[in-house]
């Protein structure tokens, strides 16, 4: 019930689950107060009947029987005659007699086959069973001696078994405090995708070019690769990053292990990691790259690392995020650190002259619109080809567009500006008449959160847990960076939600142990007693901590809905020895 109280992704993933499971109880205690109870009479009371009647219902159905067998055959005698009885009774007899005898060998059969082959299928048996059948009674044998020993001594020293028990209480806290965290545990499936990007304005011949290079060292080593599918470019009909263009290249690999399979989730990881070894050395070796890791995942998520820097200054905000960039990619708890405001597309801008624009009687908008045709084109119309529509585009041949020198001799005409038809009989103005052109570098992109620009720093985690690298991250930024007045950074991603999800995570795990502390205290009428039974709760923390850390799982969504679980599952056997005792 708790989970369903819990806020975030946490809730949103496990909140349904709370509340199945909860109906599901309250069905089954329905089914236990009021179901089983009703049946348990019923069969008492048909039990009764059957004893005391059933000599004289057994006698009583057979002389029916008899009767209603007599009627039948006087009915036939009178309407078919006594031959053709007899020759149904010659059948009946055959036929019943066929079928005894095929039933005689089916009995006779299956008696052999269970005579021959039975005390061999118990042989095998108790051979293939004798060593784990003789290993478990010899260790029950042994917890009955020594239980009841140690129970004593228990029982003799109260005071070392409190101080052992403080002892783990404290140990539990020791070792939990040095837990990682993580929202949830990375899901690894055999599949993944490195992004690569090229310094931008790189032509899609140049990107193929390298990247085959890269491609033929991942094929040349294919170990632990199934299956490899290369995409150079992007589709502009599908792109989803503004950093995406010819300059970009994927490597989307499906792996697998020695034998062909893939068989539990550590195996996977560790086959993941040496593909991922294998690739960033092939990936140093050439220069002005950068890759991200892109894997399938259960919910939608941001990354697990993102900085947000805040500014309103783009060249300062962009200064920031590379140098923080450069920092952070030193960090052996981070993995394919990555900026968003990354180095802008090539493009030639414009900056018109309003007084020359005025002088030749030019109208700015109609100016912009008539360079923007020329070099851009419009859609003058549609040609119909079956069931599509292909658009034909209206603009300069590319060899009169190529170069900046031929945008600044477009010629720009005052009638064309106006909106007259007749553009033949006006004055032919070059454009850097009116303007002047330069070539320049845009912006990637502009973000705003909350209506402040910001840069996006993010990475994935390296060799350590979500908290150990925000951590990291925090004093890494805070130190090493000087930060102007009007900037700032900021947390968000997966640490923000996790921060957000653990609060009622905790909230809930209280809930459950006043929950249970309630339910305990009315079943045994007493405050005192169930202090007794929640004494144990601690030290099955104490057993799972352990567990945590010496298999090097973080603390998650996951764990946390483990212990609330926990809660109410420790407490059984207290409850089974305190109500017993």
């Amino acid at each position: 019930l708790p989970m369903v109280f819990v806020e975030g992704i946490a809730g949103q993933a496990f909140s349904d689950l709370g509340t199945a499971v909860v109906i599901s109880l309250l069905a089954s205690l329905a089914v236990a107060l009021f179901f089983i109870p009703m049946l348990a009479s019923r069969r008492r009371l048909e039990f009764q009947t059957e004893t005391t009647a059933s000599f004289h219902w057994s006698r009583w159905a057979s002389w029916q029987h008899f009767q209603s067998n007599l009627a039948l055959w006087r009915r036939d005698r009178r309407k078919y005659g006594v031959p053709y009885l007899w020759i149904r009774l010659l059948f009946a007899v055959v036929l019943e007699t066929c079928g005894k005898a095929l039933t005689s060998v089916f009995w006779l059969f299956l008696a052999l086959f269970a005579k021959a082959l039975l005390p061999a299928f118990k042989r095998a048996l108790r051979w293939l069973f004798a060593f784990p059948a003789a290993w478990t009674e010899g260790f029950l044998v042994w917890i009955h001696r020594v239980y009841p020993l140690m129970l004593g001594w228990s029982l003799r020293h109260p005071a070392t078994m409190l101080f052992l028990t403080l002892v783990c209480v404290a140990a539990t806290m020791l070792v939990g405090r040095t837990l990682g965290s993580e929202l949830l545990p990375e899901v690894h499936q055999g599949e993944f995708t490195v992004e690569v990007n090229l310094p931008v304005g790189t032509p899609l011949e140049e990107t193929r070019r390298i990247m085959g290079q890269v491609e033929e060292k991942i094929l040349a080593e294919r170990e632990d690769i199934q299956a490899l599918l290369t995409t150079y470019g992007y589709d502009a009909t599908n792109i989803k990053r503004s950093d995406e263009g010819e300059h970009s290249a994927r490597f989307k690999i499906l792996a697998q292990s020695k034998n062909g399979a893939l068989d539990s989730g550590r195996s996977i990881a560790a086959v993941e990691e040496r593909i991922l070894e294998r690739i960033r050395a092939y990936l140093i070796d050439q220069p002005d790259i950068t890759e991200r890791v892109v894997r399938p995942v259960l919910f939608s998520f941001h990354k697990p690392i993102v900085v947000e820097i805040q500014g309103d200054d783009l060249p300062t905000l962009r200064q920031l995020a590379q140098e923080a960039e450069a920092l952070l990619q030193n960090h052996r708890e981070l993995a394919d650190v990555e900026t968003t405001l990354r180095q802008g597309a090539p493009e030639i801008q414009i900056a018109y002259d309003r007084q020359s624009l005025s002088r030749y009687g030019l109208n700015l908008g109609q100016v912009a619109e008539q360079v923007k045709t020329l070099v851009k084109g419009f859609e003058a119309t549609r040609y119909n080809l079956k069931d599509r529509r292909i658009p034909i585009i209206v603009r300069l041949e590319e060899a009169d567009r190529r170069f900046m020198k031929q945008i600044e001799n477009l010629a720009v005409t005052q009638r064309a500006a106006e909106g007259s038809s007749n553009t033949a009989a006006a004055p032919q103005i070059p454009l850097n008449a009116v303007a002047s052109l330069r070539i320049g570098e845009g912006p990637s992109e502009i973000r705003r959160v909350d209506g402040k620009r910001v840069a996006l720093i993010q990475a994935n985690l390296g060799q350590a847990s979500l908290g150990e690298a925000v951590d990291k991250i925090e004093e890494t930024l805070s130190n090493e960076i000087r930060w102007p007045s009007e900037t700032s950074f900021a947390f968000s991603g997966q640490n923000k939600e996790w921060e957000r999800s653990r609060a009622s995570l905790y909230l809930a795990l209280a809930l459950s142990i006043f929950l249970v502390y309630v339910i305990m205290a009315s079943q045994f009428e007493s405050l005192a007693q169930p202090l007794i039974i929640m004494g144990t709760v601690p030290l099955a923390f104490f057993g799972s901590v352990i567990g945590l850390k010496l298999l090097g799982i973080h603390l998650s969504v996951v764990v946390f809905l483990g212990w609330i679980l926990l809660i109410g599952i420790v407490v059984n056997n207290a409850i089974v020895l305190v109500d017993y005792t």
